[in-house]
């Protein structure tokens, strides 16, 4: 017999298809963000966190806990980033709460980080490592982001 799913359940499932995601972030950004110089820099900010977790992706080619345990949700298939280390949605959440560090906003992108964090250990697609090296990874990647857009863009 099949039960309904939670709402926190259909809700992880669904942002978890990258480009869900990324239109959810995308609109967040935009309609908490009203100057035009911010949003492209934390767009900016976002390319160099994804990049550098596809490369740290294949740098370290971890195999993903769904592979292992058999995930009853299912693991991703994504050509570049079939591996765990680092969440790649984790990091993009991390980073977004982190440019909205100084706004009044700030809580609402903090609550999001930590339910897309959470997700992604309850499907079973990443371990509280893959977070934590995320985590390490946002404010990283926002300050190459901030000192590149301010040497180049600004």
């Amino acid at each position: 017999m099949d039960f309904p799913l939670s709402a926190f359940t259909e809700l992880s499932l669904l942002l978890s298809n990258e480009i869900i995601f990324f239109l959810v972030v995308g609109a967040m950004v935009f309609l908490a963000e009203k100057r035009p110089e911010k949003r492209k820099k934390i767009l900016f900010a976002i390319i160099i966190v994804s990049l550098m977790v596809v490369m740290l992706k294949n740098v370290f080619a971890i195999e993903r806990p769904c592979i292992i345990s058999d995930s009853p949700y299912g693991c991703p298939e994504t050509p570049l980033m079939n591996y765990s280390f680092p969440s790649g949605h984790a990091a993009v959440a991390f980073l977004v709460m982190i440019a909205f560090l100084d706004k009044p906003t700030f809580p609402f992108f903090w609550l999001f980080a930590l339910f897309i964090a959470a997700s992604r250990l309850f499907l079973g697609v990443h371990t509280f490592e893959d977070i934590a090296g995320s985590m390490v990874l946002a404010p990283i990647a926002y300050h190459i982001a901030d000192v590149l857009w301010g040497r180049y863009f600004a």
